[in-house]
């Protein structure tokens, strides 16, 4: 192990701010790599030099001038290897105690640091991982390299998962499994990984209660899939603004219907065109709650606070205007594309 200088220097800067003696690091090959003379910087350290051979407290009794002054050299242990030195100008029998306590101390933020940097590395070896594998999608038992790193991981990644898209990035802590993994999609959508029921049913219960967007994907080792899945029905359930419809399974019709890009020109153009307006937004609303109504009449007019015979005329006015009947089930269908894709498209302009 190398002891960086900056983080040398920035121990050095804090012993020196708690006593009256300056303070000098040495690499371990005895060259000041910190201290709190700045024209000691890069020199040779006779006494720690010595103090490195002997691997041993040395004492320095005299000057050597650039090279060394009074005082004590100490070195410093890493895993049971010298690092460095910690020398300390001054008498010393005055300054040995001093030494000692700041050697503990240096040991102590090296090993802290060395193991803040081994956290880092794993994190971002991880992170690296999590996006590898979020990109499969189909045959993950031939993913060879893959594979030797999630057992290098101690990963699991031939057991069926669950991804969860939620259009959050922090999440309160213990709302995740030990077993769960997460990643960041983009600066809005955050993707859990989980083989749990019970995660599932937190964050479920918990964005809901926090009126968070979310999406659930299927269970499968392609995780991939399950990710396009989840994100596809986080956006459905927020392009047609239905909370209570937040699993693939519930919204695959619709996502089938969308990605297959049928020719419905006129009717997009006639949506665009009325939604232009107060009175043809009016009617959209209208034919959105017709068709979440299941067609029924009476319902459809329950929920738009409007009297039976008002609901009529609107749905003369669609026929009029889209010269397609909402009472009649094939038109309707028909209707029904053309509003899902007018909905797709004005989501992903807003985005813009």
């Amino acid at each position: 192990m190398k002891i960086d200088p900056a983080l040398a220097q920035s121990i050095v800067n804090k012993m020196m701010a708690q006593i009256p003696y300056n303070v000098n690091l040495m690499d371990q090959n005895g060259y000041v790599i910190a201290s709190g003379d700045s024209s000691r910087i890069n020199t040779l350290h006779v006494g720690a030099l010595d103090a490195i051979e002997q691997k041993k407290t040395l004492p320095m009794a005299r000057s050597f001038g650039q090279h060394g002054q009074p005082g004590i050299n100490m070195p410093i242990f890493f895993d049971n290897e010298i690092v460095g030195v910690i020398g300390i100008t001054g008498d010393p029998k005055k300054v040995t105690p001093l030494a000692s306590l700041l050697r503990i101390a240096t040991e102590l933020l090296l090993s802290q640091n060395e193991s803040n940097l081994r956290e880092k590395q794993r994190e971002n070896t991880l992170n690296r991982f999590l996006y590898q594998w979020s990109q499969v999608t189909s045959n993950i038992e031939a993913k060879t390299e893959l594979l030797l790193e999630a057992s290098q991981l101690k990963i699991d990644i031939l057991k069926p998962r669950t991804a969860i898209a939620i259009e959050k990035q922090d999440l309160p802590m213990g709302i995740m499994d030990g077993t769960d993994y997460k990643v960041i999609l983009d600066a809005k959508t955050t993707i859990i990984l989980t083989r749990l029921k019970d995660t599932i049913e937190r964050l479920v219960k918990y964005c809901q209660a926090k009126k968070i967007r979310i999406g659930v994907g299927l269970a499968t080792k392609d995780i991939g899939t399950s990710i396009h899945q989840a994100t596809q029905a986080l956006k459905i359930s927020t392009i047609f603004n239905r909370s209570d419809q937040i699993y693939y399974q519930q919204i695959a019709f619709v996502d089938k219907l969308l990605s297959s890009e049928l020719p419905l020109p006129s009717l997009e153009i006639t949506f665009k065109k009325e939604h232009r307006s107060e009175s043809g937004n009016e009617l959209i609303q209208t034919l959105s709650t017709f068709i979440d109504n299941n067609g029924s009449m009476v319902n459809t007019a329950k929920a738009l606070h409007i009297h039976r015979n008002t609901l009529s005329y609107r749905l003369e006015r669609i026929k009029e205007i889209f010269n397609l009947d909402p009472r009649n089930t094939v038109e309707l269908f028909e209707l029904y594309l053309g509003y899902l894709y007018f909905m797709n498209n004005l989501y992903h302009i807003e985005l813009k």
